[in-house]
């Protein structure tokens, strides 16, 4: 009985190991996974994830389990995951530029780029993209190829800079394009559809020359490519402030006040709308990570007293001070009053025409789903 036993145990495990998914190699560097493909003679597959990356779970806890995937993965590949925020992960996303997850990598035992695949998708359809990448000549790695041996023909570019859009390949698309609108002007390119739906691929800020030369045909944009081109342009002004701020990592480290300065000048330079809107919303900015909570509290009643008040910016301060500034007995009554103000303004509201969601079993319109956050603030600064 006790052999019958251990082998229906046996027979059990097997099945078990046999039923497996995707056996990702754990507690390795790229390199060494790379050594252990080139002995093996296989190819590296690695899963370019996030912890915040929703279909970066999906992928892990709903696919990869799948026996379908270990049945193809495990047979071709050593398989590997990488968090691109942590340890290594920052050096691959470079090194591969990767910037969408999940991102998934097919490289040769020698780190070469044998192709990618971007997102989520069931097994079945994903071993699908996975064959097509392995077995399409003309792919990605040609096109690099091609580029890296000198190719500057305008339709090979484009079709290039499409491949790099498909693949969230942001510093090579800039690269890509930077070829593409060489010796264009900016007039050039604000009056042609196709150059500058390139410029706009090819990720420029107003960091770079080719942005600011463009930027000065602002009437020109506007005339032949629409408001909505050049409010793209002016909302990258607004976004590159922020670069003032100085991190390491996701830590705050401080701030340059000679380098928002600078920027200041160069956009009063350029025209720029509403320039000290932007410096006071970076400055703000810089107050949140700095936690100078005085200066939150001021700007909360400034925009109050404006009527500038944008309900999913004020709650986020509003909740950070009854956290963080609890101690402050005047900053919380302060915080409660202009929450009180808030909901008394957003129940005058007529919501006639707003669309109802499902909340935790309750309806609510965004101005009733306004209301409830402000009443929980009130009910959290009451506490203190």
């Amino acid at each position: 009985m006790k052999k019958i036993i251990l082998m229906l145990v046996a027979v059990a495990f097997c099945m078990s190991a046999a039923a497996q998914g995707v056996n990702f190699v754990e507690g390795k560097t790229l390199s060494e996974v790379e050594a252990q493909a080139k002995a093996e003679g296989k190819l590296v597959f690695v899963d370019c994830y996030t912890e915040w990356c929703g279909p970066c779970k999906m992928m892990a806890t709903r696919e990869f389990v799948k026996k379908e995937a270990g049945d193809y993965f495990n047979a071709k590949f050593v398989n590997f995951k990488i968090d691109m925020e942590k340890g290594e992960g920052p050096q691959v996303a470079k090194q591969y530029d990767v910037n969408a997850f999940p991102t998934f990598l097919i490289l040769e035992s020698n780190g070469d780029l044998r192709g990618r695949c971007i997102g989520f998708a069931e097994i079945s359809t994903f071993i699908q993209k996975v064959e097509e990448v392995l077995s399409t000549e003309k792919g990605l790695p040609w096109y690099q190829k091609k580029f890296k041996d000198g190719e500057r023909d305008e339709a090979f570019l484009k079709e290039y800079m499409k491949i790099l859009q498909e693949n969230y390949m942001r510093d090579e698309m800039k690269n890509v394009a930077t070829m593409l609108l060489n010796g264009k002007s900016g007039a050039q390119i604000a009056a042609d559809k196709n150059l500058f739906g390139a410029f706009q691929t090819g990720g420029f800020t107003p960091l770079d020359d080719l942005f600011l030369n463009v930027y000065k045909e602002r009437a020109t944009i506007i005339e032949k490519q629409g408001e909505r081109a050049i409010a793209s342009m002016d909302n990258l002004w607004k976004q590159y402030a922020l670069t003032c701020l100085k991190f390491d990592g996701k830590t705050y480290k401080g701030f340059d006040a000679d380098a928002l300065e600078a920027y200041k000048q160069k956009m009063i330079a350029y025209n720029v709308p509403d320039v000290d809107g932007i410096i006071k919303e970076t400055l703000h900015t810089k107050a949140q990570y700095a936690k100078e909570y005085p200066t939150l509290i001021k700007d909360l009643q400034d925009s109050f007293k404006q009527g500038n008040v944008n309900d999913r910016l004020i709650l986020t301060d509003m909740r950070t001070l009854a956290e963080e500034y609890k101690s402050n007995k005047k900053a919380m009554k302060t915080v409660t009053k202009l929450a009180k103000q808030r909901v008394a303004e957003l129940q005058k509201k007529d919501t006639t025409g707003e669309r109802e969601f499902d909340m935790g079993g309750k309806k609510l319109t965004i101005t009733s789903y306004f209301i409830q956050q402000y009443e929980e603030v009130i009910a959290e600064t009451a506490k203190k």
